[in-house]
């Protein structure tokens, strides 16, 4: 199977069905990522392995606006990974479905600031540890506190018992400042 295949695997199979959630007017369930994954089965965003950096597993590149080189093709944008193995455990799916949740935006055209897209992208990475019962991070202390914050929205919301809950994102307050305490996110 390729990296591309495997990536859009991820996106249609459990525990993916598990995440439904909706966070002012942006809905992350099967039926959206689905686009995620049609957008990849087709070329339309790149996975690739490479460089993610030494703080992020996975990371995802918006190429809208982006100016082409001659002859280079109009992608949404990129999914890059650490190794192709990231395929194989948990915590690297959990990252692909992360960065596709960033690529979601792209994809469905919604416009939402950086701290926000986070937000929403942390907490359906959460659910997806989580609905695989994997309740703890391991990392820096930064790291694991955002983490926490989604890990006790998800637990008092009850978001992986009850599908399509509606939060504001007033809601994701704690979250939304445990990501701006980390370096990456400031």
């Amino acid at each position: 199977m390729s990296l591309e295949s495997s990536c859009a695997a991820i996106l249609r199979n459990a525990p993916s069905d598990r995440v439904s959630i909706r966070v002012d007017v942006i809905t992350v369930d099967k039926t959206q990522m689905e686009k995620v994954a049609k957008a990849i089965d087709s070329g339309d965003i790149a996975v690739e392995v490479g460089n993610t950096g030494s703080q992020l597993g996975a990371s995802y590149s918006s190429w809208k606006g982006r100016r082409l080189d001659p002859g280079e093709k109009k992608l949404i944008g990129k999914i890059t990974v650490g190794s192709a193995n990231v395929v194989n455990n948990v915590i690297g799916k959990a990252a692909v479905f992360h960065e596709s949740v960033h690529a979601l935006m792209d994809v469905a055209d919604i416009k939402v600031i950086m701290h926000n897209d986070e937000v929403i992208a942390y907490l359906a990475d959460a659910m997806y540890l989580k609905a695989m019962n994997m309740t703890s991070i391991g990392g820096d202390p930064l790291a694991k506190a955002i983490y926490a914050a989604a890990f006790k929205l998800i637990d008092d919301r009850k978001l992986l018992t009850m599908r399509g809950t509606k939060l504001t994102w007033s809601d994701c307050d704690a979250l939304r400042d445990a990501i701006k305490a980390h370096p990456a996110y400031r």
